[in-house]
């Protein structure tokens, strides 16, 4: 019998079986459905190394759950919700790090909780609006911000015309000045 042989909803009962049967299962699931499940983290994470960590994860829990299958009727949907939380929890890390990260410790008073959940709001919402961005756009403004390049360095290391350049950015700040906008109606 080969891997293409046996349905999924069998795969699942082998699962739950001996050890042997189990691996054996779970080495034919991963075959099957491990490029998907990378695939889709890869989608979202734009991260190779990150989205086959999450790959692993998921058939690492699989594996650690494997008890608890037994209702699973479509291993398909199974994989991708267990790929869409897993990868939901790995942003909320980067969020959660990131955040720790780009706050400046002597701009906050630690003893006015009000400051510091605004600012770490602000902050979390302008990142959201700058992840929202077209690909292209969200390299371009970044390059400039972060970097510090020019119109015309940006232009040559992206290869588009400076006049793309400088629409982009005027898009993106467009976007941003919304966003901030918005955000002082709360402060």
């Amino acid at each position: 019998m080969t891997e293409k042989d046996i349905s999924d909803s069998r795969l699942i009962q082998l699962l739950q079986g001996e050890e042997d049967t189990a691996r054996g299962a779970l080495t034919m699931l991963y075959l099957r459905y491990a490029p998907r499940v990378r695939e889709l983290a890869q989608c979202i994470l734009h991260d190779s190394d990150e989205a086959l960590d999450v790959a692993h994860d998921v058939f690492m829990a699989v594996w650690q759950h494997r008890s608890v299958l037994e209702g699973v009727v479509s291993p398909s949907a199974y994989l991708f919700r267990m790929t869409r939380n897993a990868v939901l929890n790995r942003l909320k890390h980067r969020r959660i790090v990131d955040d720790y990260a780009s706050q400046p410790f002597d701009t906050i008073s630690p003893y006015d909780p009000a400051a510091t959940f605004s600012t770490r709001e602000m902050a979390a919402m302008i990142r959201a609006a700058i992840a929202g961005m077209p690909p292209l756009r969200r390299k371009i403004f970044l390059m400039s911000r972060s970097c510090g390049m020019t119109y015309q360095q940006i232009a040559e290391a992206v290869g588009v015309s400076h006049k793309t350049v400088q629409y982009h950015i005027g898009i993106a700040l467009k976007e941003l000045r919304k966003v901030l906008s918005a955000l002082m109606l709360f402060i």
